[in-house]
């Protein structure tokens, strides 16, 4: 049986030989699941590895619970994605043991998903499924009979286009991070490196609304010199390319950040060097995931700053993660009256729809009202 690795494909089991795919017709689920994949080979880097994770864990829970067989993924019923849906509210860890045979090095599942993460877990699946109903598996068989997901993808609930965004933190919670940040240490020449790198990568998140793939992914020369000011040249979520403004606080937070590396001000035309550097190895960026530890480890600090006066923030920067400080910024920069065709163009939207989401100002003239009706209503005989 193949075995599976995170975030790649998978590979056979030592002794096994590879054997090139001779015939159009598909016999085990790892070749199913590969199609189903090739045909993603266009999207984003970050794309791929997402469709690959959930692909591939799903089928390490599936072999866990049926005896060994090449052909799993023909046999699920919509019975088993429900079992799968109350796996994912409480996921139990796999026996080592297991997880080795199957390649995975670490565990698949470590923690509860949260609502969007499942709803991506099943779009993802039920495209899967999709695809195999056009696999061959006979002449005239398809590797999969019919999509045990339809019915769980079509009962998922879909986001109201005016529910608010609440992912985004607070200024009380923003100003924590920014302590956080300001609070490492900076007694040697590392201390500095990590100071400097952590706060450029919160400042960037925040003031471009960047997501931690893209982020990872820019160069120097991304900033380009414009006629108007500084532009950000990326590609963005689905390979999609874009140019946004680099305003003038975030180039002196890139100022700052070059200073300390020793570099020039501002970014050569075309520099390739990597827009975060790792702090070891020379001219070396650093991996999204990098960026999520660096992200996660400021929030624990800033909730940490905040648990005495604000239980409540500390909970929420405990689970914050880097996208949060794409919701912050867009939301601060709705709060703070900017035009929302702005907004929607600097953070990529698809629609004003989306945008608007972020505007709390709605619903704090919503509670003013009301405050203020309150406060006219007359009190109470003692």
């Amino acid at each position: 049986m193949n075995t599976l690795t995170s975030y790649q494909y998978p590979v056979r089991p030592a002794g096994e030989a590879e054997l090139a795919l001779i015939t159009r017709y598909i016999t085990d689920d790892v070749s199913a699941i590969r199609a189903f994949l090739d045909t993603y080979s266009k999207k984003s880097r970050h794309t791929t590895r997402s469709y690959e994770k959930e692909c591939y864990r799903f089928l390490v829970w599936l072999r866990a619970r049926r005896p060994p067989a090449p052909d799993l993924l023909p046999e699920v019923v919509t019975q088993d994605i429900n079992d799968y849906l109350l796996f994912l509210e409480n996921p139990r860890p796999f026996d080592h043991e297991y997880l080795l045979s199957q390649g995975w090095k670490h565990q698949p599942f470590r923690k509860p998903l949260s609502t969007e993460s499942v709803k991506h877990t099943l779009t993802v699946l039920f495209r899967m499924f999709t695809a195999m109903r056009e696999l061959r598996r006979t002449k005239v068989d398809p590797y999969c009979m019919f999509n045990p997901v339809k019915m769980a993808h079509e009962g998922m609930g879909k986001t109201a286009p005016d529910e608010e965004v609440e992912e985004a933190l607070s200024e009380r919670e923003w100003l924590a991070v920014q302590q956080a940040v300001e609070s490492l240490p900076r007694e040697s020449d590392r201390d500095l490196k990590h100071y400097h790198r952590a706060r450029w990568i919160t400042q960037l998140l925040y003031r471009a609304y960047l997501r931690r793939e893209e982020a990872a992914m820019l160069t120097m020369g991304s900033f380009e010199p414009s006629p108007q000011g500084w532009d950000i040249k990326l590609v963005g979520k689905g390979g999609k390319k874009a140019n946004i403004v680099a305003t003038s606080k975030l180039m002196d937070e890139l100022r700052i950040y070059r200073t300390s590396l020793g570099l020039s001000p501002l970014p050569a035309y075309k520099e390739t060097l990597p827009a975060i550097l790792a702090v070891t190895g020379k001219d070396k960026g650093i991996t999204p995931q990098a960026i999520y530890l660096i992200c996660k480890e400021i929030f624990k600090m800033a909730a940490a700053l905040v648990k005495d006066e604000d239980d409540r923030a500390a909970q929420r920067l405990m689970l914050a993660s880097p996208h949060w400080m794409r919701h912050t910024g867009v939301s601060h920069t709705m709060e703070a009256g900017v035009d929302p065709r702005y907004v929607q163009a600097q953070a990529r939207h698809s629609s004003l729809k989306v945008t608007a989401r972020y505007d709390h100002k709605r619903r704090q003239a919503w509670r003013n009202a009301l405050e203020a009706a309150s406060d006219k209503e007359e009190p109470l005989d003692q």
